[in-house]
């Protein structure tokens, strides 16, 4: 059995990791999410809103917003589109904090020939490994993804595969809670499934 980690919070809710969390949201700009604040706004109030999610974090008040549905054409796909949801630059400070502390503990599980959403692998990383792979011999490659997957995922079993390596209660209730926030279609709040 693998050593799990123990009382996050305390680490994701560091200012020194707020600050970092908050320097790569800024950095990856992005639309504001329900309650209409870009991140220039929440910029100018920044200490008062790192202070406030320090403090949301430390008391267990914190409550992720719903995100915000926006429809975007599917690349390659005339006519299509996909889901996506767009949190608030508040929630996405949030979010980073908490990647910021569970990458380190994740990434090395990951198997090395995988290369979507990781730090530092790109596609041109996948391109240079199958070209390896073709010179080695090797004949069949497999490029495999799940359908909505983030739409569609089963939220408990998510978390249950989390706690393995977090032992954190208040970490994975927040896991738990922004998988749960739902989202606000034409105004409407839409649970999420």
């Amino acid at each position: 059995m693998e050593a799990k980690a123990f009382s996050l919070i305390d680490k994701i809710s560091k200012r020194k990791n707020l600050e970092l969390a908050w320097e790569k949201v800024r950095r990856n700009r992005g639309a504001g999410g329900v309650d209409g604040q870009s991140i220039e706004a929440f910029e100018r109030e920044l200490d008062e809103h790192l202070d406030r999610i320090h403090e949301e974090l430390k008391q267990d008040s914190y409550h992720p917003h719903p995100v915000r549905r926006q429809m975007i054409p599917k690349a390659g796909q005339p006519g299509k589109y996909r889901p996506l949801g767009i949190p608030t630059v508040y929630d996405r400070v949030c979010q980073q904090a908490i990647l910021n502390r569970l990458e380190p503990i994740f990434e090395p599980l990951f198997d090395e020939a995988s290369f979507g959403y990781r730090r530092g692998r790109s596609s041109k990383d996948a391109l240079r490994k199958i070209w390896r792979e073709l010179e080695n011999g090797y004949e069949w490659i497999v490029d495999a993804d799940l359908k909505d997957f983030f739409g569609s995922v089963d939220v408990e079993k998510l978390v249950t595969l989390v706690a393995q390596r977090i032992a954190d209660g208040r970490v994975l209730w927040l896991i738990g809670s922004m998988l749960k926030a739902g989202c606000m279609i034409e105004g409407q709040w839409t649970p999420t499934e």
